[in-house]
C-alpha cells in the first residue's frame, strides 16, 4: 500500500522486505509447510517413510534450517514415543549441522523434549534460563503424549491419523 500512498517509505519497507526474503524461494517454503505437518502428527506417525523422504528432499536441497526444523520435528516425534536411543540418533545429527553453522541450540531443545541430560555444559545461553526451557519443551511433550492417549482411548486403542 506504501508504493501507492507514502514512496519514501515503500522504499523502506521494500529493503526490510528484500533483506527478509534474500535467500528463500518457493522450494524453502513448501519444505517448511512439509515439516510442520510432520511435528503435527509427531507421536502419531505410523510410517516414518515420507519422513525419510522428505529428509531426502531437504537434503538434497541443500537448506540448512530446513534440515536442522526436521530433525528437531523428527526428535519431538520420537520424544513422544519415548524412544530414547532414537532420539539420541537425532541429537548426533543436529550436532552434525550445528558444526556446518547455526542450530547449535537444537541439540539442547531435543535433549529437553526426551527428558535427558546434556552431556556437557550448554555453550547456549537461555533468556529464561536452561531449567525454565527444559521445563517448556519437556511439557510440551507430555501435553501432547497426553492428548495422544486421550485419541488412542477415544478411538478403541488407534490412532485416528496415519
Amino acid at each position: 500500500m506504501y508504493a501507492f500512498t507514502d514512496p519514501a517509505r515503500a522504499d523502506e519497507e521494500f529493503a526490510l522486505a528484500e533483506q527478509l526474503l534474500a535467500g528463500l524461494d518457493q522450494r524453502a517454503t513448501a519444505l517448511t509447510l512439509k515439516v510442520a505437518a510432520l511435528a503435527r502428527e509427531a507421536g502419531t506417525l505410523t510410517d516414518l517413510e515420507g519422513a525419510r523422504a522428505l529428509r531426502a528432499e531437504i537434503h538434497a536441497a541443500g537448506i540448512t534450517s530446513a534440515e536442522a526444523v526436521f530433525e528437531l520435528a523428527l526428535a519431538l516425534h520420537h520424544a513422544v514415543l519415548g524412544e530414547h536411543d532414537k532420539v539420541r540418533s537425532v541429537i548426533h545429527r543436529l550436532h552434525e549441522l550445528a558444526q556446518r553453522g547455526d542450530y547449535a541450540y537444537y541439540a539442547d531443545v531435543a535433549h529437553y523434549m526426551a527428558g535427558l541430560p546434556l552431556p556437557d555444559p550448554s555453550p547456549t545461553t537461555w533468556l529464561d534460563g536452561p531449567d525454565a526451557v527444559r521445563t517448556r519443551w519437556r511439557r510440551l511433550v507430555q501435553d501432547r503424549q497426553t492428548r495422544i492417549s486421550g485419541i488412542c482411548t477415544v478411538n478403541g486403542g488407534s490412532s485416528s491419523r496415519k
